[in-house]
């Protein structure tokens, strides 16, 4: 038996929370079973302000707790008498003793920090004190970034999101109720378990969740595992990173007592404009060279970032972000919306590394004095003594004890730390592993089944006037149909005929079975042969088993109406050892097929360019095909796909002359790709059958991925790709007529490279061993993109090369290159550089047996309307000018999406 659901609704929280981070990386404790008091309150300025997201912590619990958006804060806790620290950004720390008993209310006042220790002056001549902070807290970081090994908590986290406003264009089309759905937003809490062993592996029980779509989907929580000092990557310079100094300037603002500590605030300035930077304020405690707190922000594309943390020393020198609170504001074509994501930790559990522990305590216990001192603290010597320290160690703690750093010194001492730390590494036998994170989730049974009066105890924030809003929105929208997994949208028989998009589930959840309405799934293109094509997804069916493996088929029919011909496929996957990433696949069916099977142009750019532009480029043969295959990871890193093929080929011609655009009495081009040479012109496009044999071996070194359940998700590699193809058409099978052999040998990789923002490079060669007979259709192609509008395509391209233009049966090699990056050329001057543009330079090559050599050179302005790129290339043919052009990239198209199929 089946239940009707709606469409998945996949979190929009967490894809917010996806994205700011792609710039981006024992036992489980639950909540105190014991009998609980209550302490409630309001946090305030002295003008009677409320202060939101400001942090309390009980040390004796090591729990955090922090007050909403409002300054209203709760803490369930075992009745007793507790010293608690508040604290918020730019407010003096407040230590207070309350007694607990029943319920207590108590309203907090803080005061604002107006005050520094000393007055900082800076001559000209000098360096500003907060460079020498900063060179000390970048190499302590090293240390601090490795120190703790495992750590077991509570954590409540929320986020929510809403819509501030919508474009007069989208209120003029779309209904009232959508209107409101899109202004209801969404908001969802979770409170977990949460436990972390270095360095890979991560345990989440689910206690309760919920979210105002009420939606009990099973997709693990929110909770973002960010520490500042993991911060950064290809898509953002940290300024604890050891670039910071070429990117940033820093400025000494204060320095203020907190505890037993000083506190010193840093300014973070960019030195320029662009995506990968931020700016705001890092608190750095003194001596420990620590971070205390953060407060930054930084843009991303059609986003900007507020970001801010609160650190508490749970145990000696052992300091843990407590507090977590991210603002999002996004603007979009008229749309303009806000996301807040609060993260509240408690009862926190730490075991920390031992050597890196003693390392950081011999650094600070390090007497810091200049060349004039004349006495030494001999209190901090003979704690020195007592810790054994290498050679390495001694090179370190003697920079470290200069008062001030050069930043050659510090670099030095970056080198040092990170060699001493890989020394400790192989002494504790400790091998990193390429495995991420093996990220485990379970589920209490009554995970979402806890009811609104427990939800005000297990609620470790309360909500706000704007968050209970959301809920009473969702409220006045959503009707929930009992037993089932997903929301249903109310609609008639009628509605479901024509639009449904939603999916019937099995009782037990394994199976899954979407069947689209009419008007669903369905695409529409145009080409000179098939005239207009109507392609529909009949239904999809997921078979889900144990451990992550599962079975799918999908069907789809295609009629093209310029030749009346029915058309369609069915495609089945079955993933069945995810760990290996193992599936078995096969396909079946009668399409049309483009000749260039390296790199189809898309169905998308090839209708508007032959509707309004008159340039047909895509050259179609009838395909009726049988396909089987199967893909697996030999290793970590070493995969091996292959397949066999079955083709039935037949030539077609144009049928349709249709165009919707008249340009100079313009005609269209035969059903024939143009090549530069060939002996047998007239008989590689003949209709023919082939039984082509295909094998690609690849491999990437030291491949890093994240196992989710049992999914394994490649992520990165500072490694390229080799990969090595073989392809073999096989005669008289079948009554094949094909008789070739072709291989093929290719590198590729893209990663950032120190500050530059990406360099990606493509390099590759084949040879067919012998062609005694081969047709057209199994040529070497090349990824070629000849209009004038393209997708975000693969770096192996050629923008100016004719589509078929030098496909061949005999020996090629290409090779292609670029660099990305906010400041190449146009960027360095007024006023571009003030904008968040990024620019490009590509470099392209190809060689045929037809010994010319063709290249082209390129530049692009990227991310104009945050949306598009413009590109302009120039191509030469034998050293000699040979096409200028330029292109729109659509960076919101794939070249390689289903959208293009």
């Amino acid at each position: 038996m089946f239940l009707k659901i709606n469409p998945t609704n996949y979190s929009l929280n967490k894809i917010f929370i996806l994205y700011i981070l792609l710039l981006s990386s024992s036992t489980l404790l639950s909540k105190n079973n014991q009998a609980t008091c209550e302490l409630y309150g309001k946090i305030k300025d002295k003008e009677g302000n409320p202060i939101p997201c400001s942090s309390l912590y009980i040390p004796s619990l090591k729990t955090g707790s922090m007050s909403n958006m409002d300054g209203e804060y709760k803490i369930n806790l075992p009745c007793g008498i507790y010293k608690i620290k508040i604290q918020s950004l730019g407010y003096q720390t407040v230590e207070t003793t309350v007694k607990i008993s029943n319920k207590v209310q108590k309203d907090i006042t803080l005061q604002k920090k107006a005050f520094a220790i000393k007055e900082v002056i800076v001559n000209a001549s000098e360096e500003d004190p907060a460079y020498n902070i900063m060179r000390k807290a970048i190499v302590m970081a090293k240390y601090y970034k490795k120190q703790l090994q495992e750590y077991s908590c509570n954590i409540y986290v929320r986020s929510f999101y809403t819509v501030d406003e919508i474009p007069a264009l989208a209120k003029l089309f779309a209904k009232e109720k959508e209107l409101k759905e899109m202004k209801a937003g969404d908001l969802s809490e979770t409170y977990l378990n949460y436990h972390y062993k270095y360095p890979n592996k991560v345990n989440e029980k689910i206690i309760s969740t919920r979210n105002a779509r009420q939606d009990t989907t099973k997709r693990g929580s929110d909770f973002i595992n960010l520490n500042f000092y993991n911060l950064g990557g290809s898509s953002i310079v940290s300024p604890l990173s050891k670039h910071a100094f070429q990117v940033y300037r820093f400025e000494l603002i204060s320095a203020y007592p907190e505890g037993n500590s000083i506190v010193n605030k840093i300014k973070i300035i960019p030195k320029r404009k662009g995506d990968d930077l931020m700016s705001g304020y890092l608190y750095i405690n003194d001596k420990s060279w620590n971070i205390n707190s953060v407060d930054v922000n930084f843009k991303q594309q059609m986003i900007d970032v507020f970001y801010k943390q609160i650190y508490s020393e749970i145990d000696t020198h052992a300091w843990f972000p407590i507090n977590h609170e991210i603002k999002v504001n996004a603007k979009l074509m008229g749309f303009k919306g806000h996301f807040k994501y609060l993260a509240s930790i408690s009862n926190i559990q730490l075991k920390t590394n031992e050597k890196i522990d003693a390392k950081i305590k011999s650094l600070i216990a390090a007497p810091i004095y200049s060349k004039n001192d004349t006495e030494k603290d001999t209190t901090l010597l003979t704690k020195k003594k007592s810790i054994q320290l290498s050679k390495t160690g001694k090179k370190i703690n003697e920079l470290m004890q200069k008062e001030k750093l050069t930043k050659g010194e510090t670099l030095k001492l970056v080198r040092l730390v990170n060699k001493e730390n890989k020394k400790i590494e192989l002494e504790s036998n400790e091998k990193k592993p390429f495995e991420l994170t093996n990220y485990q989730i379970e589920y209490a049974d009554s995970a979402f089944n806890t009811n609104d009066s427990s939800w005000q105890e297990i609620r470790d924030i309360p909500l706000s006037k704007e968050e209970t809003k959301v809920y009473n929105s969702r409220d006045s929208l959503t009707r929930v149909e009992r037993g089932d997994t997903i929301i249903n949208k109310p609609r008639n028989l009628l509605g479901n005929i024509l639009f449904f998009d939603g999916t019937i589930k099995s009782k037990n959840k394994k199976s899954k079975l979407k069947i689209p309405g009419l008007f669903t799934k369905l695409s529409i293109n145009f080409n000179t042969v098939d005239g207009f094509v109507i392609n529909k997804n009949l239904f999809s069916y997921q078979r889900d088993f144990n451990k992550g493996k599962y079975a799918k088929i999908t069907p789809s029919v295609q009629y093209a109406f310029s030749r009346e011909a029915l058309m369609g496929k069915v495609d089945f996957l079955s993933f069945y050892d995810p760990r290996k990433r193992a599936q078995f696949y096969w396909s079946v069916g009668k399409v049309s097929s483009d000749y260039n099977t390296e790199r189809p142009i898309p169905n998308f750019f090839n209708s508007i360019s032959t509707l309004f532009f008159t340039k047909n480029y895509k050259k179609l043969y009838q395909n009726e095909f049988i396909n089987l295959g199967h893909k697996f990871d030999i290793k970590n890193g070493l995969t091996l796909n292959t397949s066999i093929e079955y083709n039935n080929r037949t030539q077609l011609v144009n049928n349709t002359n249709f165009k919707i655009v008249e340009i100079d009495s313009r005609s269209y081009t035969l059903n024939t790709p143009f090549l530069q040479n060939t002996d047998s012109y007239f008989t590689i496009f003949n209709n023919n059958k082939a039984f082509n044999f295909h094998a690609q071996l690849s491999y990437t070194p030291k491949y890093h991925y994240r196992m989710v359940g049992n999914k394994k998700r490649m992520i990165y590699s500072n490694y390229p790709t080799f990969s090595f193809k073989y392809k073999q058409g096989i005669k008289d099978v079948f009554n094949s007529q094909s008789d070739y052999s072709f291989i093929e040998a290719s590198i590729h990789q893209s990663r950032k490279f120190n500050l530059i923002d990406r360099i990606n490079y493509h390099v590759s060669a084949g040879k067919f061993i012998n062609n005694n007979t081969i047709y057209f259709a199994d040529y070497k192609s090349f990824n070629t993109q000849p209009f004038y509008i393209i997708g975000n395509g693969d770096i192996n391209s050629f923008k100016l090369l004719g589509f078929y233009e030098y496909s061949t049966a005999n020996y090629f090699a290409e090779a292609h290159f670029s660099v990305e990056d906010n400041f190449l050329l146009l960027k360095n001057l007024p006023p571009l550089n003030s904008t968040s543009l990024n620019e490009a330079i590509y470099v392209n090559y190809l060689f045929t047996e037809l010994n010319t050599n063709y290249y082209e050179i390129g530049y692009s302005l990227k991310g104009l309307f945050l949306l598009l790129d413009t590109d302009f290339f120039m191509s030469f043919k034998n050293e000699e000018n040979h096409t200028i052009g330029f292109k729109l990239k659509l960076n919101f198209i794939d070249n390689n999406s289903k959208f293009n199929e």
